[in-house]
């Protein structure tokens, strides 16, 4: 059922990306669910959630196709939409012990949410972007975490990949686990490494979703049948061993297997 929402601010966060401030009734979500947002007559897209308290939800929206564009051009506070959710499973939120949190781009949000949460554990963020242009985040993250920051064109932090940060971190410093959020590819690499580092891992997945209710099948995993939206979207590093397709291929909106970029 969805829930009539109030923009209470909508503000560029970087480049491509709006900060979505949503005063709205919801269940207590866990970091890493999500939510479907649904704009009437336009469509309706699922979002990570990056904060949520007080009725107040924190969404980070890349400008990237009909909604999402619609969003950015005409949210301002006083707008309404409509909420669903939350949905999906969550991660475990750490009680103690050091963890070091790897996300890329929007993925960002819902760590953010994760480290606020992770008050028994010591946290330390490898966070990586496209450039010093599309950094988001880091004063928010930073007052939990010890942050480190990527870009791919070295305008800012560590030069080249963010997995080549969490490799140099992973190699100088002990972790008892490793969460992750961002592109599959990159979700794929630190799985190598957290396997090599012998520690634990929790990923969340992005997928083309539709329903967020496991009816569609949009967001399968081959060969395993489990449905991101459903069984995920976060997922731990034993079972994503078993995904074939991991940072690989994706379904797209007509079903179909589309190659992801690296």
């Amino acid at each position: 059922m969805h829930k009539r929402g109030r923009v209470v601010g909508a503000s560029l966060a970087c480049e491509q990306v709006m900060e979505l401030k949503v005063e709205v009734d919801l269940p207590q979500p866990t970091p890493g669910q999500f939510v479907m947002l649904w704009v009437p007559g336009v469509g309706e897209v699922p979002m990570s959630i990056a904060d949520y308290e007080e009725g107040l939800l924190r969404l980070f929206i890349t400008k990237r196709g009909l909604v999402t564009s619609y969003i950015h051009e005409r949210a301002k506070p006083g707008w309404e939409v409509f909420v669903r959710g939350p949905y999906g499973r969550g991660f475990t939120i750490p009680a103690g012990g050091r963890v070091l949190l790897v996300g890329g781009g929007t993925g960002a949000a819902p760590l953010h949410f994760l480290a606020k949460l992770a008050r028994g554990a010591e946290c330390v963020a490898a966070l990586g972007f496209k450039s010093s242009k599309h950094v988001l985040l880091l004063e928010d993250i930073g007052k939990y975490c010890r942050v480190h920051v990527a870009t791919d064109d070295g305008s800012a932090g560590f030069a080249g990949p963010v997995h080549k940060l969490a490799e140099s971190l992973l190699a100088s410093e002990s972790f008892s686990k490793l969460y992750t959020c961002g592109p599959e590819p990159m979700i794929a690499e630190l799985l190598r490494l957290a396997e090599e580092a012998g520690i634990p891992l929790e990923a969340s997945l992005e997928r083309y979703m539709r329903c967020a209710v496991g009816v569609c099948g949009s967001c399968v995993l081959d060969p395993l049948g489990l449905r991101v939206c459903r069984d995920g979207p976060v997922f731990d590093g034993d079972t994503l061993r078993g995904v074939w397709d991991l940072g690989r291929w994706w379904r797209g909106a007509d079903g179909s297997k589309v190659p992801l970029k690296a």
